[in-house]
């Protein structure tokens, strides 16, 4: 019995060793590699990051090597002057929207948006404020408990934990302020100094010991797609769609109109996601809810359902939802909004989708682009759907294409 109590042990202590996620160093070399200069002065002595800005300047320095969903940051900071700075998680350097009058994507000014841990050593409880950049503001304010273990130039430790919908920050390990939110699920780190109404000429800001803990995207998601045939799909419509390299492609047939490819399963409640790569002008999209039919009298595939926009223009409407043959778009594309232009063109880009009974929620590239309680919706089922829209000639390309019930 004893012997068979070992091995139990041994054998839970392997499983949770092999699932267990360990933290990893992200902070820069000298070179910076990995990392950008999005403005101010950014350089590495010692392994320590020093951040320089003149009064006034807003300065980041982005670690662009990968995107974050699910993760935990851990970093020390220092100020030897009272200034303002911050770590960005979840977030995206995009043009400034909206554009002013004669500016365009190329000419306006980028600007940071996504979730922010402020640290803010000018003040007592201003570090650790979870905050949404350029956007909403301020969405949790830290406890008095947590500020209280700052220290005045010296270093402090903060710890965030961004898992699903809940973001919590901790300063020494006592637990900050915490905040359920999904406006962003994925994007980049970052790190800031901004000392905005500084008396000084200039101030720096230091980060050291940068580490993160990759998650990626928790949950039993599972695929939708088995990345060697069409097993569990169905073509309607002319068009062509093949799989090439593990990844699904779709192009114009000869009548280059219109065709999906589709689940043969049906879904009710769930979240969707998938990565497509749009290869040139045309119009696409994921349909959910949906069910086909063949016209009679030239075959033609009619579909039923709500579609999440895939289409090439940036700003553009990828990621709101138009329904087909009955009311169109369920809120109207605002290409004046940050969410317009959160495509990132000729790339691959990311799309997810959730629905929970008449709420349906879509995100493009991590960034949530609709949020609705749709008062009006009939349908609540359906299979997933692939489409090459009339004009798609150049095709799409997808992969990564997973469902969370």
């Amino acid at each position: 019995m004893r012997n068979l109590l070992v091995i139990t042990l041994v054998l839970l202590a392997m499983v949770n060793s092999a699932g267990a996620v360990e933290w990893e160093s992200i902070t820069p070399s000298a070179s910076l590699d990995g990392w950008r200069v999005l403005s101010g002065e950014w350089q590495v002595e010692d392994g320590v990051v020093i951040g320089k800005a003149e009064k006034e300047e807003n300065c980041w320095l982005l670690y662009e090597a990968r995107a974050f969903a699910d993760m935990e940051i851990e970093l020390e900071f220092r100020t030897q002057t009272p200034t303002n700075g911050g770590i960005q998680l979840r977030s995206h350097w995009l043009p400034r929207m909206p554009l002013a009058d004669g500016e365009t994507l190329q000419t306006a000014p980028g600007q940071m948006y996504g979730y922010q841990i402020n640290v803010e050593t000018r003040k007592r409880l201003g570090t650790g404020i979870i905050m949404d950049e350029n956007g909403r503001g301020y969405l949790a304010e830290p406890a008095m408990e947590a500020a209280k273990t700052l220290k005045q130039q010296d270093w402090n430790r903060m710890r965030i934990v961004a898992r699903g919908t809940q973001i919590e920050v901790y300063l020494h390990d006592v637990l900050a302020c915490k905040v359920e939110d999904e406006a962003f699920i994925k994007g980049y780190i970052a790190l800031q100094l901004n000392p905005f109404q500084s008396e000084d000429d200039s101030t720096e800001i230091e980060y050291r010991n940068i580490k993160i803990k990759d998650y990626k995207r928790e949950g039993a998601w599972h695929a939708l797609f088995n990345g060697e045939d069409f097993e569990g799909w169905k073509k309607w419509g002319d068009e062509k769609w093949e799989v090439i390299d593990g990844i699904i492609s779709g192009s114009s047939g000869p009548k280059k109109s219109e065709g999906y490819l589709a689940t043969k399963e049906i879904f009710k409640d769930f979240r969707v996601r998938g990565s497509f790569n749009m290869l040139g002008d045309g119009n696409y999209g994921l349909f959910y809810h949906s069910s086909i039919k063949l016209r009679e009298k030239d075959g033609y595939p009619l579909i039923s359902g709500l579609q999440g926009e895939v289409e090439p223009g940036c700003p553009g409407s990828s990621g709101w939802v138009y329904e087909s043959y009955k009311r169109g778009w369920l809120v109207k594309p605002d290409h004046s909004t940050m969410q317009s232009v959160a495509l990132r063109p000729g790339k691959w880009n990311e799309i997810e989708i959730c629905t929970r009974g008449n709420h349906v929620t879509t995100w493009i590239n991590g960034i949530r682009v609709l949020d609705l309680e749709d008062e009006d919706q009939q349908l609540f089922e359906g299979s997933f759907a692939l489409q090459l829209h009339s004009g798609g000639v150049e095709g799409i390309n997808w992969k990564d294409l997973y469902i969370l019930k």
